[in-house]
């Protein structure tokens, strides 16, 4: 009897769904830790790449290993020692900071900035040095481990097992999406920086550093990164400074959302646009800032997990845009590369 014992479609959804929130609240529970792990994995596939081009390039293998490890490391600490340089500068700053136009607008951009200074602790930057030195070793790690794992599946799974097909799809799909969004970063922090320099405004690669980070979060990243350059405008040289520098922001936005990234993604991750939006905020809540960043990747792997089950197969649909057929062709397509 036992061994002819189906479980009913519908208690099936439930278990699934039952997991996935299991371990969102085992995740938030584990956060302060476990975000740091996510980003590092993320981070090494993102690097893994690299090291595929050293191979095609005619490196040896242990070359194009100690390349690529050497070139993180040292890019690594380097950022990590720009941060903790500046950020020492900027709080020292930050006490004289202060809008003193005559205008009434003047209060409210203090009020602003006030709100700011409260919600982000610049002094903790032993914690910013901790948490980046452990993530630049985790991904060192990660890199040099990545080939071997690769291996391993494979001589276990054999190539051709759907699931392992399936799961490499995923990965490149993650990758091919952070590599673009790297590109058009790229754009955003190298061109707020040359305008922040050419207004005379303090901290500019700071600024066009948190531009290219914040870039990685959908829609409201470019907006956060925007109101410090525009605050310090408006405290050197006024609201029609303010008002300049967040009609920058706006054209810079426009033409890398509307053309750049649009030309190099085509169809994209195939995700529904509201399902974007409110992935950002609910991995934000699970996982702190770091959510904000890996939101996309790892909503991507909630759809891509639901589409495997033909009970939940409908959720993942609801969750997605685009055609199936391209979807198809794409994840058969990766394969073939991988």
């Amino acid at each position: 009897m036992i061994e002819h014992f189906k479980i009913p479609p519908f208690l099936r959804q439930i278990i699934i769904i039952a997991i996935i929130l299991v371990t969102a609240v085992a995740l938030k529970a584990t956060a302060s830790i476990t975000s740091l792990i996510l980003l590092s994995i993320f981070l090494s596939l993102l690097l893994y790449p690299f090291l595929r081009w050293l191979g095609r390039k005619g490196l040896s293998y242990n070359l194009s290993i100690i390349l690529t490890l050497i070139g993180i490391f040292a890019l690594g600490m380097g950022i990590l020692a720009f941060l903790v340089v500046t950020l020492e500068q900027l709080v020292k700053e930050i006490p004289e900071f202060t809008i003193s136009s005559s205008s009434f607008m003047a209060q409210y951009g203090n009020q602003i900035l006030q709100l700011i200074l409260s919600n982000i602790n610049l002094s903790d930057i032993g914690g910013l040095l901790e948490a980046g030195i452990f993530i630049v070793f985790a991904v060192i790690f990660l890199v040099y481990e990545l080939p071997q794992i690769k291996k391993r599946l494979i001589n276990e799974l054999g190539a051709d097992n759907p699931t392992l097909k399936k799961n490499f799809a995923l990965v490149h799909d993650f990758i091919k999406y952070f590599i673009i969004r790297v590109k058009v970063n790229f754009f955003y922090g190298i061109g707020v920086s040359g305008i922040l320099f050419v207004f005379d405004i303090n901290f500019a690669v700071l600024w066009g550093l948190l531009t290219f980070i914040l870039g990685f979060i959908p829609y409201i990243g470019i907006v956060i990164a925007a109101i410090p350059p525009v605050l310090v405008a408006w405290a050197k040289y006024g609201i029609e400074g303010a008002v300049i520098m967040a009609i920058f922001f706006v054209i810079i936005n426009t033409v890398a959302e509307s053309y750049i990234f649009p030309k190099l993604t085509g169809k994209g991750l195939q995700m529904s646009v509201f399902v974007v939006f409110a992935s950002l905020f609910v991995w934000g809540w699970i996982l702190g800032a770091v959510g904000f960043f890996l939101g996309v990747p790892l909503t991507l792997i909630i759809i891509r997990y639901l589409d495997q089950f033909e009970e939940t197969r409908w959720l993942a649909k609801l969750m997605m845009s685009g055609d199936e057929e391209d979807t198809k062709k794409s994840e058969e397509d990766t394969s073939k590369k991988l």
